[in-house]
């Protein structure tokens, strides 16, 4: 079946009770470098393409940690309506350095240069068979460094910033959900920062 990129419905909207919704994503969420995506490689379901099959990275290339704790990290996006074409979505990462070492600093400095960023972060719902369980946010137009701060006053000192989807360049799609086969096959690729074999 193809896409059907009229605006119709073609399936029911349904609600799974014994899979009902749960808010936050877990501690930890990889960040990749957007020029570090093998696109060539990256499949996305012939039918949906909320759905990522396969996130595949160019050698040598890797996702990096932010480590995070509670809900000290988290994600949205939202429909930004346009006027002479497609509806897009934009996407937000919101973003927490613990610690504001040199080291972490010069990483925060690092996004601050312009370059455009793909965050994967793994819900704590996770749906039937937790085939829902990651989100990817920015990948066909990246996410760029909106806003950071540091208060020695508030938040602990952290830095705080949010990686966006830029105005006028927004994201055709919601954040697509990323299963790799199955669950476990998802979580090995998340948890080797989707290093190339």
């Amino acid at each position: 079946m193809a896409i059907d990129c009229t605006g119709a419905l073609t399936a029911n909207i349904t609600y799974d009770c014994a899979n009902a919704p749960v808010g936050g994503i877990e501690q930890n969420v990889k960040l990749i470098n957007q020029d570090d995506i093998d696109y060539a490689l990256t499949t996305f379901s012939a039918t949906n393409p909320a759905l990522i099959t396969n996130l595949a990275l160019k050698a040598d290339t890797q996702a990096y940690t932010l480590t995070g704790v509670k809900q000290t990290n988290g994600k949205s996006w939202e429909l930004v309506k346009k006027d002479n074409a497609p509806d897009k979505f934009m996407h937000t990462f919101s973003g927490v350095i613990l610690n504001p070492s040199a080291a972490n600093k010069l990483q925060a400095s690092a996004l601050a240069q312009g370059s455009r960023y793909v965050a994967v972060v793994e819900q704590k719902w996770k749906g039937l068979n937790s085939a829902d369980a990651f989100e990817v946010l920015g990948i066909r137009a990246g996410l760029e460094i909106a806003t950071m701060t540091n208060n020695s006053a508030e938040n602990d000192n952290t830095i705080v910033f949010t990686l966006a989807s830029a105005s006028g360049f927004e994201e055709p799609n919601m954040a697509a959900t990323l299963l790799e086969t199955d669950y476990e096959t998802t979580r090995l690729a998340f948890d080797n920062d989707f290093a190339s074999a």
